[in-house]
């Protein structure tokens, strides 16, 4: 599936002036006696291309499952990736065009419900007494997993190295892949330079991906019956069940001591207990 979309609304700065040396910025300015300005017009447009499979199973035999995979690509040129967003002034051809901040190659989402097979009415240990099958038959597992890949990373250059108060991006001058990305060192920042004074770096919005995310929630649920109608209900969830560290995005500024190392991560595994009665 996919989408273009024309005429999307973005901020137009309409008081700035072109990459340079000036004396006086606000001076130069076309209408000086003012500060910014932005005009928010029809002057962008998006694209969107995906591939989008899903596998169901129904419930059979005490299981059911539900999967889906989206495998896309998520583009903009001459917009942000909110309204607020504005494109940068003067660029050359090409330069506010890119991946979009909500780009995301691969999603991935599984979520299953089983009936563990033991106790009265299921496959097994089908004649235990009412007390062992109060406590060992009826029980209930469930999991959702879910995997997205990584943001775009763009790298800027830190300053207004544009002379009229805005900074650019870096210029890309190697490989910035590593061997084996971590958090010391997610990608190569020596692949990165500055550009000259007062020119706009050559390397591409989103032209690196952030660590990716692998989520497994689950959880353990039982009902015990008073009457057919009124019974507690037991619950034990877990967060991040195998307790993965989630990254987060690198440092992107060029030249900086953080510059492609991570310093922070995603929740860690949580777990709740829960008794509910239902009446």
């Amino acid at each position: 599936m996919g989408n273009r979309v024309l005429d999307v609304i973005g901020g137009d700065l309409r008081n700035e002036v072109r990459p340079g040396q000036y004396t006086d910025l606000q001076a130069a300015r076309p209408y000086p006696r003012f500060a910014g300005i932005t005009l928010y017009e029809n002057l962008g447009r998006t694209w969107y291309n995906g591939l989008q499979v899903k596998l169901e199973r129904r419930f059979t035999n005490g299981l059911l499952f539900n999967t889906a995979y989206a495998f896309s690509k998520h583009l903009l040129d001459g917009v942000g990736s909110t309204v607020w967003d504005s494109p940068e002034p003067y660029a050359p051809q090409g330069y506010n065009r890119g991946r979009s901040s909500f780009d995301r190659r691969h999603i991935l989402n599984i979520n299953a419900v089983y009936d563990l097979p033991f106790g009265r009415g299921r496959k097994y240990a089908t004649g235990l007494n009412p007390i062992a099958n109060g406590l060992l038959g009826g029980w209930q597992l469930t999991g959702i997993y879910a995997f997205t890949s990584g943001a775009p990373l763009t790298i800027s250059v830190p300053g207004a190295t544009l002379g009229n108060g805005r900074g650019t991006r870096a210029n890309i001058v190697g490989d910035p892949g590593v061997s084996g990305s971590s958090a010391q060192r997610w990608f190569n920042p020596a692949a990165f330079a500055a550009p000259g004074q007062y020119q706009f770096g050559n390397s591409a919005l989103g032209v690196l991906d952030g660590p990716g995310t692998h989520i497994l929630d689950t959880g353990l649920m039982k009902n015990f019956y008073f009457l057919e109608s009124r019974y507690v209900q037991f619950r034990w969830e877990m967060f991040n069940a195998p307790n993965h560290v989630n990254l987060s995005n690198p440092g992107t500024t060029l030249g900086t001591p953080t510059t492609g190392v991570i310093l922070s991560a995603g929740a860690a595994r949580q777990m709740q207990f829960a008794l509910k009665f239902v009446f």
